[in-house]
């Protein structure tokens, strides 16, 4: 099989767990959740604060 499918079905198991784990657990929910939303807005303010670095070291 191609490594592309192999990727995609092992993507898929690891979604699968995730969402198990997460039906059956609420501890576990609550973690991923907080998790998800703490690291996407870290991901955000250092994409901004990179974009004002670069802005700056133009000028």
């Amino acid at each position: 099989m191609d490594k592309r499918i192999h990727t995609l079905i092992f993507l898929y198991v690891l979604y699968f767990i995730v969402a198990v784990t997460m039906c059956l657990f609420a501890p576990v929910q609550k973690f991923l959740t907080a998790f998800l939303f703490g690291a996407t807005g870290i991901a955000i303010f250092l994409m901004f604060f990179g974009l004002w670095l670069a802005k700056s070291n133009e000028e």
